[in-house]
């Protein structure tokens, strides 16, 4: 209680949660919707978390899973240690079982490789309060702990990450004031990504009604080539790619593994593609069984097709990237000939007749954005 204000209390599947008032809006932080992924269940898919008894408080963000060190992530995950990455929040202005609300299912981007839902601009309370919806944001396992494509480990880990929590939104958004019937996900970059692979992914199906993805990366990997990246990623850290050799590491060493290949990459441009030439080691792996096939071919095919969509990108989804590289307004020609060749091979002719006027900056900014 604060200020002789009761603090907010849900019964949820795991048992009861105390929570928060901030601003009209009820929080609920780092409430669990898995058990941690390490020792006996590391890397594997996500077990249904067990109950406690009592009262659990809800009021701080749970650990970040293990981050690459883009953007200074890696220093904020330091001193996580206790494996408690798969928890999840939510911000609801009418915390009842009578609400019915809209929910709105938050999925953070981050390449795959970093993200993670405590970070201040995902803060679901303003959009809560004013759009008079439910909003759930959530961990979810990253980079080689979610994505790399290990001997012994389910494919897409990350992904299956998703799929839980989303269960969880099932099964408990009710007595927070959800409508689990009006769920909608969206996400951004890696989480518009995610979006598109649980719109082709059987073990989403009837997990929610609309989706929103925005600047969907294109990089889905074949098996053959995520298992090539997952053992550049091992090697350096003088393992193989397999849940043995690799459980026994501790997971936040794994980061730097990716980080050593990703600075590297380029080194593998011929053999990896585009992955290589866009710096994407990390991306959903198109396995047959979690992910059957690329999320175009199953919307094509008829997949999700009961599931309202609405899509979108950032004009100039490279600037960003151009800037950290240190190359706006310094694109020489060569630069710009090499970014079309690798990722416009049969098109590059058509982005210099379809922009006649553009010099190299606008031609490499146009291709790796496209």
């Amino acid at each position: 209680m604060t200020g002789g204000v009761p603090q907010p209390e849900v019964r949820a599947a795991g048992g009861t949660v105390r929570g928060s008032r901030e601003a009209g809006v009820a929080v609920f932080r780092g409430i669990p919707f898995a058990e941690p992924p390490v020792g006996a269940l590391r890397f594997g898919a996500p077990r249904p978390v067990r109950g406690w008894d009592g009262v659990r408080e809800a009021v701080a963000y749970g650990p970040p899973p293990p981050q690459a060190g883009a953007f200074g992530m890696d220093a904020l995950a330091q001193g996580t240690t206790s494996g408690d990455w798969l928890t999840i929040n939510v911000f609801s202005p009418d915390p009842g079982p009578g609400a019915g609300l809209p929910v709105l299912v938050w999925i953070q981007g981050g390449a795959y490789a970093i993200g993670m839902s405590g970070l201040p601009e995902y803060d679901g309370g303003r959009l809560a309060r004013d759009g008079g919806v439910v909003v759930v944001t959530f961990n979810y396992r990253v980079g080689i702990e979610g994505f790399a494509q290990l001997e012994g480990a389910p494919a897409n880990r990350g992904l299956l990450d998703h799929v839980a929590a989303l269960e969880w939104v099932r099964d408990n958004i009710l007595a927070f004031g959800g409508d689990p019937g009006r769920v909608t996900v969206f996400g951004q970059s890696a989480g518009g990504g995610s979006v598109a692979a649980l719109l082709a992914m059987p073990r989403a199906a009837g997990l929610f009604r609309r989706a929103v993805a925005q600047s969907v990366p294109g990089t889905f990997f074949s098996p053959a080539l995520a298992a090539d990246i997952a053992t550049a990623f091992a090697a350096e850290l003088g393992r193989r790619p397999t849940v043995a050799d690799l459980s026994t590491v501790d997971p936040v060493r794994l980061p730097a593994a990716g980080d050593a290949v990703t600075a590297k990459i380029g080194q593998w441009s011929a053999r990896w593609g585009r992955a290589a030439h866009r710096t994407i080691p990390f991306s959903p792996v198109v396995d047959g069984d979690v992910l059957p096939v690329t999320p175009w071919q199953a919307l094509a095919e008829g997949a999700a097709r009961d599931i309202d969509l609405l899509v979108g990108h950032t004009r100039d989804e490279q600037r960003l990237f151009t800037a950290l590289d240190g190359l706006l307004g310094q694109v020489t020609a060569e630069q710009a000939a090499t970014a079309l060749e690798a990722l416009a091979p049969d098109g590059a002719r058509r982005y210099r007749d379809g922009f006649p006027a553009a010099g190299p900056d606008e031609l490499y900014e146009l291709v790796n954005s496209d």
